[in-house]
């Protein structure tokens, strides 16, 4: 999904459609949550069960990041955990294989709301879906996702529907659309009269992310847009016609002329590989506008060299988006380094970069957590611990996004703050950063 060959697509390019995320749009609510005051701190703890798919494919990983959350976990119980009370972990799995992963969300919540009394979620985000945001909203418990490295988590609207959404270090679709369209523009990328097709996964949030934010935005720089759509998926089953569906709208948009490709999906880097390989058949190399260009060695090696070169990045971690991240900042080399001795203190493996990434992800979340909590009281529940999030402000510095920064506030829960343009150097054969980071939008 995020990449073919690494943990940070735990489900595996092969299975990119069963990753989406439908479900019906979220009230928010929550006037059943009960508040606990003492005793434990119980927190969800859900990961994608992806053996099957291992098995099946051979391509992909079993989630790591159980093992690592509870590590983090461990460290904070540790310290005295939050306010003298411990945290007690409730785990979960959503099995990436169901048939319908609206029906198996929906009982992982009640689980969670009716069997338990978790104060709130952490998530590693291998599935994206509406139905389980809309349902942890209904019963006042928010909801961290530990998972998602600059991928989506719903737009605007679904942050809205659901104060409790927190996505630690990611970034909403709404967002994403506007940093890469006005740091393209501003490149130099998109000239007027250029020419976009847009791969749209035809999840109720990117259709509602193409018409209100990317069309505005094209229109006023006199660029044109090609459609293409692809099915939203609510199960495995959805996987198939997909794929194939992909390849083909490389040959749909080179013949309509097309210069630039866009996605509008979940998952941009597992999908980009099956658009490439479409291409590559059709002798053809687009402008690739994507969040995260195909910066690893690994990532390189599967894509057809021709495709790389005119790929464009305006993600924000850059050990991601481009081939040899910068030296991190002060701050954020002393937060990766606890992490790391956490992770290694608690036994577990760290051997390659992808497993350094996975910890990176857990600790952030495992922090932000502790950090809201702090601020609340020990209190969970979505009044209280995002109102303790949302204090944060600029002051967490995450493991994983450009220098650190992240920005937390009242209408703020997507906590990515700084991008920067990256795009494929010919002489290196790499990807390197050719502007300043700057923020999102």
């Amino acid at each position: 999904m995020r990449t073919r060959m690494t943990v940070l697509a735990v489900c595996g390019a092969v299975v990119l459609a069963a990753c989406g995320g439908g479900g019906k749009d979220a009230k928010a609510g929550g006037s059943g949550f009960k508040p606990t005051t003492d005793g434990p701190i119980e927190i969800g703890m859900l990961v994608t069960d992806t053996r099957a798919e291992v098995a099946r494919n051979g391509v992909g990983t079993v989630s790591p990041y159980r093992d690592e959350a509870h590590a983090m976990v461990d460290k904070v119980n540790a310290g005295g955990g939050v306010k003298g009370r411990q945290i007690k972990v409730v785990d979960d799995v959503i099995d990436f294989s169901a048939p319908n992963h609206d029906t198996a969300f929906e009982a992982v919540c009640q689980r969670f709301t009716k069997d338990n009394n978790v104060q709130a979620v952490v998530y590693d985000g291998v599935i994206y879906n509406d139905s389980f945001n809309s349902c942890l909203t209904k019963a006042g418990v928010p909801l961290l996702y530990m998972g998602q490295t600059g991928s989506t988590v719903g737009d605007a609207k679904a942050f809205k529907d659901n104060p409790g959404l927190i996505a630690v270090n990611a970034v909403s679709v709404t967002r994403r659309v506007e940093t890469i369209m006005n740091k393209a523009i501003a490149a130099k990328y998109l000239p007027r009269g250029s020419k976009i097709g847009v791969l749209v996964e035809d999840c109720p949030y990117n259709e509602r992310a193409y018409n209100e934010t990317l069309k505005p935005i094209a229109d006023r720089g006199g660029i044109e847009l090609v459609k293409g759509e692809v099915k939203c998926a609510h199960g495995y089953a959805d996987n198939g016609p997909t794929l194939a569906l992909i390849q083909s709208f490389a040959l749909k948009f080179k013949s309509q002329n097309v210069d630039s490709v866009m996605l509008l999906t979940l998952y941009e880097n597992g999908i980009i590989y099956y658009f490439a390989q479409g291409a590559h058949a059709q002798n053809w190399s687009p402008q690739y506008l994507l969040f995260h260009p195909q910066a690893s060695s690994a990532q390189m090696a599967i894509i057809p060299p021709e495709q790389l070169t005119n790929m464009r990045g305006f993600g924000g971690f850059p050990i991601m988006d481009v081939t040899e991240p910068p030296a991190p900042s002060a701050a954020q080399a002393a937060v990766r380094d606890t992490c790391m001795a956490d992770a290694r203190a608690a036994g577990l493996s760290v051997q390659k970069i992808i497993d350094e990434i996975t910890v990176y992800q857990t600790c952030d979340a495992v922090r932000l957590l502790q950090q809201g909590l702090t601020n609340s009281g020990g209190l969970g529940g979505t009044e209280k611990l995002v109102a303790g999030i949302e204090q944060i402000g600029t002051g967490f510095v995450s493991a994983l996004t450009v220098d650190g920064a992240t920005k937390f506030g009242p209408g703020r829960h997507d906590g990515m703050e700084l991008t920067a343009v990256s795009s494929f150097d010919s002489g290196c054969k790499c990807f390197k950063y050719t502007t300043p980071a700057g923020p999102i939008g």
